[in-house]
């Protein structure tokens, strides 16, 4: 029988991918403020480029520093708890943050939310592999992933208005009591599948007989499982990979609103708006590309290694489109490049997180994600918002930078081509 006609119960791990969804757009939503609410923050705390440029990678150097902790906390106790602890105290710190006073501690609670966020995507990775069979896996990652980008959509106007008609102090307060409202909800409703209540047996032996990633218990120490992965080609070849696709992301993520006020004298509101048309077409081509089509094709009975590295192909090579936003004095041709390649490097995010996913030894999905996601967030975080700061204050615009982002995304191809090899689950007992 076909994969395609396989009987597929229940609606359970769709809520649970919903919900994980929900998780991703909220931890965003604070990312997406504090990019919006940049030239407001710069003014009430007369903060210079470079130093707007280390509010935002000071986040990312504690959110990065916590991804190989917190993997194999998640990997060792599992997504429930360790995300509940860690969304109660991200959701309170955002709420300090519409009380600061001081550079001080502006950087203390920006890198204090860095850690206690830093779950919140191995988390996702980790329960979608364990609630999702290999055939519906990638539409699975790409609601999640995809919920980033659409972070943006909900966000940026949502911010340029509050910071409009309010300032951005309450915009932070109106998020952070937001967060709070969330955890209740996701408090009661994330279990595993085993442990789930509202899960029918039917839905539960599906997910099980499809070979959905089980609650393995790592197989070895920590140290000595980071040690071997570190060691292996894989690992470095879908590290650096999605660290190509992560680069041009996160450069965007954090300086497109400044990038479109400042380029073409963008007033507040309208540099909102704008940044919010290419991450709608991004998220779209997330779920209907890295998702739905990934999942028709291998449905359809094709090698989802082959389907994996054609969309990787696709998607980066149209990625490149976004460098001509740089060589217009059109913000509508701006946009237009801006949307074309964030659109084809959305693709490529989601099919990262089935490779991930794929290849992770048993009991180290979260661990996995969450090397994956340090070395993202290392270039792409820390390096992308921090050296497009300190281009722009040397230069007087954001040409350098992102042409600095074309050459990543090229190494990151190069690595997902000719380094990552065989998608292949990796063996912990060889040397390679």
């Amino acid at each position: 029988m076909g994969v395609d006609k396989i009987e597929r119960p229940g609606r359970t791990r769709w809520l649970i991918s919903s919900l994980l969804s929900s998780l991703i757009i909220l931890n965003y939503f604070d990312r997406v403020a504090i990019s919006v609410a940049a030239p407001a923050i710069q003014e009430s705390f007369h903060l210079s480029a470079t130093e707007i440029g280390l509010v935002f990678s000071i986040y990312t150097y504690s959110y990065t520093m916590m991804q190989l902790p917190v993997g194999s906390l998640l990997d060792r106790f599992g997504v429930s708890w360790v995300t509940r602890i860690g969304m109660v105290f991200w959701s309170l710190l955002t709420i300090t943050m519409a009380f600061l006073q001081g550079k001080l501690l502006l950087y203390t609670v920006r890198f204090l939310i860095g850690l206690t966020g830093a779950s919140a995507f191995p988390a996702a990775s980790k329960a979608t592999a364990m609630w999702f069979p290999p055939s519906e896996r990638s539409l699975a990652n790409s609601f999640f992933d995809s919920a980033a980008k659409f972070a943006n959509v909900l966000g940026a106007p949502f911010v340029a208005f509050m910071i409009t008609r309010f300032d951005w102090r309450i915009t932070f307060l109106t998020i952070g009591i937001i967060n709070v409202l969330f955890t209740l909800v996701f408090w009661w409703y994330y279990e595993q599948p085993n442990r789930h209540k509202r899960i029918s047996s039917e839905e539960l032996n599906y997910i099980q007989k499809y070979n959905a990633i089980t609650e393995d218990k790592m197989p070895y120490g920590t140290r000595m499982v980071l040690g071997k992965l570190f060691r292996h080609r894989k690992v470095w070849g879908l590290m650096i990979g999605f660290t190509g696709y992560g680069y041009t992301f996160n450069l965007l993520l954090t300086w497109m609103p400044t990038f479109f006020k400042e380029e073409f004298n963008l007033d507040l509101m309208s540099s909102g708006l704008y940044t919010a048309i290419p991450w709608l077409i991004s998220t779209i081509s997330g779920i209907l590309v890295g998702g739905w089509l990934v999942d028709y094709f291998v449905k359809k009975g094709y090698e989802p290694a082959k389907v994996y590295r054609r969309i990787i192909l696709c998607g980066m090579l149209l990625g490149f489109v976004f460098l001509g936003s740089i060589f217009t004095s059109s913000a509508i041709v701006s946009i237009v490049c801006i949307s074309i390649g964030l659109a084809g490097i959305s693709a490529t995010a989601p099919v990262g997180w089935s490779i991930s996913a794929e290849i992770a030894p048993p009991g180290t999905t979260a661990l996995l994600s969450s090397i994956v996601n340090l070395a993202n967030n290392l270039f792409g975080g820390i390096i992308a918002a921090a050296l497009t700061g300190y281009l722009f204050d040397l230069t007087g615009s954001f040409d350098s930078s992102f042409l600095v982002a074309g050459a990543m995304l090229l190494i990151g191809l190069l690595f997902y081509l000719f380094v990552l090899g065989d998608i292949e689950k990796i063996n912990l007992t060889e040397e390679r």
